[in-house]
């Protein structure tokens, strides 16, 4: 149960604040007295999607500390859990992520009451950013994240296939000359078939009057947007809230039972303490 609260933890802070602690490092003349490393504490609610087209949300929050490191190659605590970065310029960075999403329990979803739960996914992969200039004086980037899907309950693990999510992403600090930072992204999402299967095969064993047995197909799963807004109360607390828009309509699988709706949407609020920083400071390459 520890190890379980702490990965949601992890998911919370990669998947709906990671952004905001992104957005505090875009400014390249600020990042050079930034401390190398922190330990922050972050507290997240999010209300999310069971999954992709599913017309059940689940709500979740929690408490955890965590790190962010700011080394040459190794980085945690940005946009994504952790990252390893090996071509980082003016126009490109090469580098290889990983992220990590909450698992689903299938007895309080109608669509899949009787069906085994959904896990926790991981993902790993490389990711190309390719970057576009600035734009209404903020950074914009092409990113091309290619990452393995794995699924875990923590007694087994089980490869799930592979995400392609090409989006375009935009980040600008201190908007209207506030403490005001905003991030988003409009992206879509394309999946081999064993990731379409975890989330809309339906196996004979499974069917019911309602809920015909279905094998799913790879393809395109949806597209999303997502916006992000932070807020710096002090030097070391800062205040995010965010939300995300999918749609779905034309996947792959749109003729599955488990498909329920064509858009989703989610909820993201959070709160970041750095507590203790580092005397070292990180380099000004970035």
């Amino acid at each position: 149960m520890i190890i379980r609260n702490i990965l949601s933890a992890i998911a919370v802070f990669a998947f709906q604040l990671g952004g905001e602690v992104q957005a505090q490092d875009i400014n390249p003349s600020r990042e050079a007295i930034k401390p190398l490393w922190e330990l922050c504490v972050v507290g997240g609610g999010t209300y999310f999607p069971d999954y992709p087209a599913a017309d059940k949300n689940s709500l979740r929050g929690l408490a955890l500390p965590y790190i962010v490191y700011r080394g040459d190659i190794l980085r945690l605590g940005g946009d994504s859990i952790a990252k390893g970065v090996f071509i980082d310029n003016d126009y490109t960075e090469l580098n290889v992520s990983l992220e990590a999403s909450f698992n689903a329990n299938s007895d309080d979803n109608d669509a899949r009451r009787g069906m085994p739960d959904l896990d926790y996914l991981g993902e790993i992969g490389p990711q190309l950013k390719i970057k576009l200039g600035e734009l209404y004086g903020g950074k914009t980037e092409l990113q091309l994240p290619v990452r393995a899907v794995v699924s875990t309950d923590f007694r087994r693990f089980d490869h799930r296939g592979y995400l392609f999510n090409p989006r375009f992403f935009y980040q600008r600090q201190n908007i209207f000359n506030s403490a005001i930072n905003i991030n988003c992204s409009i992206g879509s999402s394309f999946a081999t078939k064993k990731l379409h299967q975890y989330f809309y095969r339906v196996e004979p064993r499974f069917a019911t009057a309602a809920r015909p047995a279905y094998e799913a197909d790879g393809g395109y799963l949806g597209s999303a947007i997502t916006v992000g807004l932070s807020y710096g109360i002090t030097d070391r607390v800062r205040g995010y809230v965010g939300g995300q828009a999918g749609y779905y309509g034309g996947a792959a699988n749109d003729g599955s039972p488990l498909f329920r709706q064509k858009v989703n949407s989610s909820v993201h609020l959070g709160l970041t303490w750095s507590i203790f920083q580092s005397d070292a400071r990180a380099g000004s390459h970035r």
